[in-house]
């Protein structure tokens, strides 16, 4: 994804996805209940080892590095792919 054609849309719809991927526990209703709005503990009672798997699955797929104080500020869907549009205007 080149910073150029990055949309918010495209962004969140991605992080939903890799989201989905990281917690494979998810069955297909709630698949259907991600959105931009999901808390990423809270709604979906997410354990260290699938927020390892998110985290670094986030980071290879749009190249970015998130440290602890990022994730501080980012728990819902839309806040981390706020965050990685940030990352990446400041990182090109």
């Amino acid at each position: 994804m080149t910073n150029e054609k990055i949309t918010r849309e495209s962004v969140i719809k991605e992080v939903i996805s890799i989201f989905i991927d990281a917690i494979a526990f998810l069955d297909e209703d709630e698949k259907k209940m991600v959105s931009e709005n999901t808390h990423i503990i809270k709604d979906f009672k997410m354990q260290d080892c699938d927020f390892l798997v998110f985290d670094m699955d986030l980071e290879k797929r749009f190249s970015v590095k998130l440290s602890n104080e990022d994730w501080e500020q980012a728990v819902h869907i839309h806040e981390i792919a706020d965050l990685i549009i940030k990352n990446l205007r400041e990182n090109p």
